[in-house]
């Protein structure tokens, strides 16, 4: 949603000639919680309580905003008084009304979060002498006023990264992991994942992670999570004895190491962990500092390698049942060609789904057939 300083201001019109006096059934209808208050240079913290929208109308605690606009604020129940340079706002906030300089008392929509007085950000800004702008590329609302050093776009520049950030971290996470490479296309896999801003999980085999160290070095450099696959990925070598496991996960560690100067404790076990790894195997692991990952979520890539389409929809329906279960999914894919090729339109869907795209790491709760968290 986005403000032009003539529509906020015709709607903080509206708001205060037209609006009842007490309108809770609209009050729970907040239209975009992801809101940002600027007064100069400063974005605004209100201590956990999000400013809101309704009817197009932005509302933030009144404390908060008067101290960056440096407007005095007193409270005697049941009325707040705000002045600042001869100008003084009575808030009447138990009945919604507000009285002017003049004496006037209007209808004010205010209501409480948490504690807090929420009170109409233009009229409060345009009241003491602030023009409110709203930036193009960010949900910022600006106030600002003559000691505004800054452009709207220096302001909004400096603030951008971050409030980007921040709005991501906020979206559910999903875990997407690819097996058996790193391969001649992990590149480009790591070129889509990069164009999403998307962080994986890789468990890799000690054979291919020296085969192609640089894509290995370059998975570490831009943030995902290398993970460890064995090194033969032949069920009679890799599940001879729980000693023979735990060798080859040693083994692919140390490849790990000579490629991109890193280790993992995270393992996935060749085609997932049941039935073959069972206790022992798990304890010899385990004990050595290894924690176990499977999946909830399988792609079947290996099974649609000509059927892009198949894999598409396979993969998003299975995710958007976890999805309705509450569930996080662990996607399992592997980093082949075919797989590649169908990535951009899943991450695409993924994203538009409200995902964000997080690698696993130690200090998580493993997710693995067995429900072994060690």
């Amino acid at each position: 949603m986005r403000y032009s300083s003539c529509r906020i201001l015709f709607y903080a019109l509206i708001l205060f000639l037209l609006w009842p006096a007490a309108p809770k059934a609209v009050q729970a209808q907040v239209l975009q919680p992801d809101l940002y208050i600027g007064v100069n240079e400063e974005r605004l913290d209100f201590g956990g309580v999000t400013p809101e929208v309704h009817d197009e109308v932005a509302f933030a605690p009144v404390r908060v905003l008067a101290e960056a606009m440096h407007v005095e604020l007193v409270e005697e129940e049941p009325e707040i008084r705000l002045s600042k340079a001869g100008h003084t706002l009575v808030l009447r906030y138990h009945e919604n009304l507000a009285v002017n300089d003049k004496g006037k008392s209007f209808v004010m929509w205010q209501f409480v979060r948490e504690g807090k007085l929420l009170v109409p950000v233009s009229y409060l800004a345009g009241y003491f002498g602030y023009e409110v702008t709203s930036l193009p590329d960010i949900p910022m609302l600006r106030l600002k006023n003559s000691e505004a050093t800054r452009s709207d776009k220096q302001f909004e520049e400096e603030q951008k990264a971050a409030i980007e950030e921040e709005l991501e971290a906020r979206k559910p996470p999903i875990y997407l992991t690819f097996d058996d490479g790193p391969s001649k296309s992990t590149l480009e896999l790591l070129d889509h994942l990069k164009s999403y801003r998307a962080k994986a999980t890789f468990f890799m085999l000690g054979n291919h992670i020296s085969t192609y160290p640089d894509a290995v070095k370059r998975m570490v450099k831009e943030g995902h999570q290398p993970g460890l696959h064995g090194m033969t990925h032949v069920n009679e070598k890799f599940y001879k004895s729980p000693q023979s496991a735990l060798d080859e996960m040693n083994q692919a560690n140390k490849r790990l190491l000579q490629a991109a100067e890193v280790k993992t404790s995270l393992i996935r076990t060749p085609y997932g962990s049941k039935p073959l790894f069972t206790g022992a195997y798990r304890d010899a692991t385990a004990g050595a500092g290894y924690r176990l990952w499977d999946w909830n979520v399988d792609s079947n890539d290996w099974k649609y390698t000509q059927d892009p389409d198949k894999l598409y929809e396979g993969v998003l329906a299975d995710i958007r049942h976890l999805k309705s279960k509450h569930v996080t999914p662990v996607v399992l894919f592997h980093d082949e060609a075919s797989t590649v090729a169908v990535l951009p339109r899943i991450l695409e869907a993924l994203r538009e789904e409200g995902y964000r795209f997080a690698p696993l790491n130690k200090e998580m709760e493993p997710v693995n057939f067995w429900h072994d968290l060690r």
